[in-house]
């Protein structure tokens, strides 16, 4: 699943219509979400992506990654991959062949969105309808349904789980029209952590052997 995490990412944040949320519970809670992430100056976040098969007797499958993100940079480790940017360019490594790809970077297209727009996936494109609350262990967990305007997308629903008082994404769980479904789950977040820039670059030396593919020129 080369490339998995970051094309679901990118497929959810290219949602372009804006449609007025007909919750108010819901969207005022949102916001709140919304304001708490994009003041963090930086973040490091480990997850789980749950992949169900549209065949019921299909395997399960769990995978864990990992996300850092500071600003504009992001460097997201997931499924045999790693993609460094530094804001200025882009490096996809694909550890199977040892190969990585090196891009400019452009926000504005399908392989410039940073992948952290899973914590406010919400802002853009869709209706909210609150579904209550429930308790995992002491915390108050806020259910939201997420219902894209575009009816054209591969999805058709997102269920989301909010961590009421801490305002934190617990859970994106997304349902696709082809039956299949997959459920992100924050595992750790550390906001405002000290992450140096070189982090988000990728350096040959430590990866040996590796052949690099410049498509900057």
């Amino acid at each position: 699943m080369k490339n998995f995490l970051l094309l679901t990412l990118v497929t959810i944040a290219l949602t372009a219509m804006v449609a007025p949320p007909k919750d108010k519970t819901a969207n005022k809670l949102l916001k709140e979400v919304s304001k708490k992430y994009k003041d963090y100056k930086s973040l490091k976040s480990d997850f789980t992506v749950l992949t169900e098969a549209a065949d019921p007797k299909s395997p399960k499958k769990t995978d864990k990654g990992n996300l850092q993100t500071k600003g504009n940079n992001f460097r997201l480790s997931f499924g045999g991959q790693e993609i460094f940017c530094n804001g200025k360019f882009i490096w996809t490594y694909t550890k199977e062949t040892n190969e990585c790809t090196k891009d400019k970077y452009n926000p504005n297209s399908s392989n410039g969105i940073n992948p952290a727009k899973i914590f406010t996936v919400w802002e853009k494109g869709f209706l909210f309808a609150d579904e209550g609350t429930y308790k995992k262990g002491a915390v108050e967990v806020a259910k939201i349904k997420l219902t894209p305007t575009d009816k054209k997308k591969p999805y058709f629903l997102m269920n989301l789980e909010v961590d009421k008082v801490a305002k934190t994404v617990m859970s994106l769980k997304v349902s696709f029209k082809a039956g299949n479904k997959q459920t992100y789950s924050i595992t750790s977040q550390t906001p405002n952590a000290s992450i140096a820039d070189s982090v988000f670059e990728f350096k040959a030396a430590s990866y040996p052997g590796v052949e690099v593919i410049d498509l900057t020129n």
